[in-house]
């Protein structure tokens, strides 16, 4: 899709010069067709610059917050993850806790015994 070369506050700004001035002159200065202002001012009509700019700062703010959220939301489920394994009991985390005993040691297993 083409990018247009005017900014919607220059769409905004150019029906309004052309209110004060005559259609043709303003729409030869901006390089647009005298369709293109009306249609302009069909489709802004009364709003200001301001207005129209404050809708696409209020998505990119609102982006911003969206992926934050879902940041969080994800450390969120990695740490209730992370959480629950830990005080899961396992079933051998007895036998672990135990020192070896040295006496019923076998030979393969002496090594691992004594490290």
């Amino acid at each position: 899709m083409r990018k247009n070369k005017f900014s919607e506050e220059k769409m905004v700004t150019i029906p309004r010069e052309a209110d004060q001035h005559p259609i043709a002159t303003v729409a030869k200065r901006h390089g647009v067709s005298e369709a293109t202002i009306y249609a302009w001012r069909q489709r802004f009509g009364g709003a200001a610059a301001d207005d129209v700019k404050r809708p696409r700062q209020l998505e990119t703010e609102n982006a911003k917050l969206k992926k934050l959220l879902a940041d969080r939301l994800l450390e969120i489920d990695i740490l209730k993850e992370f959480n629950q394994k830990k005080w899961q009991a396992h079933p051998r985390a007895a036998a672990r806790s135990r020192p070896p005993r040295h006496a019923d040691c076998r030979s393969v297993a002496r090594a691992r015994c004594l490290a």
